[in-house]
């Protein structure tokens, strides 16, 4: 008996630190991972805004900190490709960016005229050229040099020779005034893009677009994705280039982020595992119990009410001389 009951103590000790144990929390020598990205903002979209106008006379910096216009960038002949990123988004700024320089140097080639064209001939859209880049970023505190580092980073995977025309033709935009985002609400309001700002990990949730202008500032294509096909591009810009609006294409694609308080269920199973620890317990011991009164019953011998003496009569006790 006192070996079960040892038994059953040790089983207790083993569930009560087990349920107390938090199974979110790995043992130091664990190397865990981390969760993959899960979605916060529920309103980042992209809502198509097919003709409106961009606001020529919002107020930006340039790379060299001179204050400039959307007008002054977009002044000219040349459709524009405008975007929406920051230079310390931790996923999608980057594989948009990855996925547009990869195919800049595709559509930069000589290549069959998109349908429409009237000139017969092989026709090439280089940045700088033929159409502009123009990235605001979406980070209102963003450095100027901090900005500066993101553009060459990008200018660096284009060929060499059309490097200088693309540093010339994507420019890169930041706040007017640092902390002050305004005028970026401004034009991505105009657009139709909508972003907004996690502060529990301080950077902004954002959907990827590529949204051609024309050379006016008109909003006449949206290219949703971070891959993108050179022959899409190239018929988007010559659109933009013509002021000729045309449908979407493309999955939208947004940024995501791991919240660990909405997933993390580390909580729920150490309640389970307590409730179960403690009902396996309450079980344990009533089946030891029942154990132990089995066999206290069987240890007892049975009794034979003609073997116990009665006690004497008082009558008996007097005839006795």
């Amino acid at each position: 008996m006192r070996r079960s009951a040892h038994i059953a103590a040790i089983a207790i000790v083993l569930l009560a630190s087990t349920a107390a144990a938090d199974p979110g929390q790995p043992a130091p020598d664990d190397e865990i991972p981390p969760p993959p990205p899960t979605y916060k903002a529920g309103s980042v979209n992209v809502e198509e805004h097919l003709g409106a106008r961009v606001p020529l006379d919002a107020r930006f910096r340039t790379l060299d900190g001179t204050v400039t216009t959307l007008g002054d960038v977009l002044r000219g002949e040349l459709p524009a490709i405008l975007t929406f990123n920051y230079a310390e988004c931790p996923m999608l700024c980057n594989l948009q960016l990855n996925g547009l320089t990869a195919a800049l140097p595709v559509v930069a080639e000589a290549g069959p005229p998109p349908a429409g064209a009237t000139n017969p001939g092989d026709v090439a859209f280089r940045v700088g050229a033929q159409f502009r880049l123009v990235t605001i970023s979406l980070e209102p505190n963003e450095p100027l040099e901090r900005l500066g580092r993101m553009r060459d980073r990008y200018l660096a995977r284009l060929p060499e020779a059309q490097r200088e025309a693309a540093r010339r033709g994507w420019t890169f935009l930041a706040a007017e005034t640092p902390g002050d985002g305004a005028a970026i609400r401004r034009v991505a309001d105009a657009v139709g893009f909508t972003y907004v700002y996690v502060v529990e990990r301080g950077e902004w949730a954002h959907p990827a677009a590529l949204i051609f202008l024309s050379a006016a500032g008109a909003v006449t294509r949206y290219v949703h994705g971070i891959e993108f096909d050179p022959a899409v591009l190239r018929e988007s810009i010559f659109k933009a280039g013509l002021a000729e609006p045309a449908t979407a294409v493309g999955f939208l694609n947004r940024c995501y982020h791991y919240d660990p308080a909405a997933s993390d269920h580390s909580k729920v199973a150490v309640v389970a595992l307590r409730i179960g620890a403690a009902g396996f317990a309450v079980l344990l011991l009533a089946g030891l119990g029942t154990l132990h009164l089995v066999r206290r019953s069987r240890a007892r011998p049975p009794t034979d009410p003609r073997s116990t003496p009665g006690p004497r009569s008082m009558t008996q006790e007097g005839n006795v001389s």
